[in-house]
């Protein structure tokens, strides 16, 4: 019935070979089936489509359970069709009768990594011990094997902001398409690079702004540098002062530079509905 490398056939002569020891390296699915089971017809040509459409993220190796009883017994097969999944020696999930071909992905999805998750996983830890070098050349390769990839993409733009590349952060993140490009994430990280964070410039802009007070673009970009060094009140009072002060100073700057510190808050900050109750009463009063 095998007719490809990634589906086998497997009996008891072979078993250990085929299922143990190779799930030690590759997830492998079991399928339990018998040739008079109708479902078994029904759920076999599925299995064996997405094992080769996924191309070795798993093994799926078929088990004719009448010509195998001591398997089916020894995996406590009570009915058939029945798949289990095994990694590393180990029975990690299972199932049982056909499942239709929306059930058999998430399956999939919910117990197998793809290559691309792998790389993820490792760029996570890595990000999160703060070797940022490391996680971004992990992300990078995530993204190699699904150019695609969603969390790879977020992840790559977020490492890059922190090695102060905006540039080329700004390069990953112009990949998101759809509503993966409004999903809050992306949001906040395009909001972080439209916010200043050198220290240096606070004291300059400071002296300035008190020089020239009726100056509302120095206002924002004071507000911007305040915000993005995390003195998001002092920063976003500038802002609603430009709204108060002109509405449509710079094409409503004054509304845009809070509408972004939102973005860079995320909604559950405790501040964002705070301030965006008080943007609301300025726009509409």
């Amino acid at each position: 019935m095998a007719n490809s490398k990634w589906v086998i056939d497997v009996n008891e002569s072979n078993f250990n070979v085929e299922i143990v020891e190779r799930s030690r390296s590759l997830p492998v699915l079991v399928d339990f089936w018998a040739p008079w089971c109708n479902p078994c017809r029904t759920l076999g040509p599925l299995l064996e489509k997405l094992a080769n459409e996924m191309k070795g993220r798993f093994l799926l190796a078929k088990i004719n359970s009448d010509q195998c009883p001591n398997l089916a017994q020894m995996f406590r097969v009570r009915s058939i069709p029945t798949v289990k999944l095994i990694v590393n020696g180990q029975l990690v999930d299972e199932f049982n009768g056909a499942l239709p071909e929306s059930e058999l992905r998430q399956f999939i999805e919910r117990n197998i990594p793809s290559p691309a998750d792998k790389f993820l996983q490792q760029a996570i830890l890595l990000e999160q011990r703060g070797d940022l070098t490391r996680a971004a050349q992990h992300y990078q390769a995530a993204l190699e094997v699904d150019e695609e990839h969603v969390e790879g993409l977020l992840g790559l733009a977020r490492v890059l902001i922190a090695l102060q590349q905006p540039a080329d952060a700004r390069a990953i993140l112009s990949r998101l398409k759809g509503k993966d490009a409004d999903a809050p994430e992306a949001k906040r990280l395009l909001a972080m690079l439209k916010f200043n964070n050198d220290t240096s410039k606070l004291d300059d802009l400071r002296s300035k702004m008190h020089a020239d007070p009726d100056d509302l673009a120095l206002r924002i970009e004071l507000g911007k540098a305040l915000v993005g060094n995390g003195d998001y009140e002092e920063g976003m009072d500038l802002f609603l002062y430009v709204v108060k002060k002109d509405r449509s100073f710079q094409e409503d700057a004054g509304r845009r530079a809070m509408i972004e510190a939102f973005d860079l808050l995320g909604p559950k900050h405790p501040l964002v509905p705070q301030y965006r109750s008080r943007l609301s009463a300025l726009l509409f009063s």
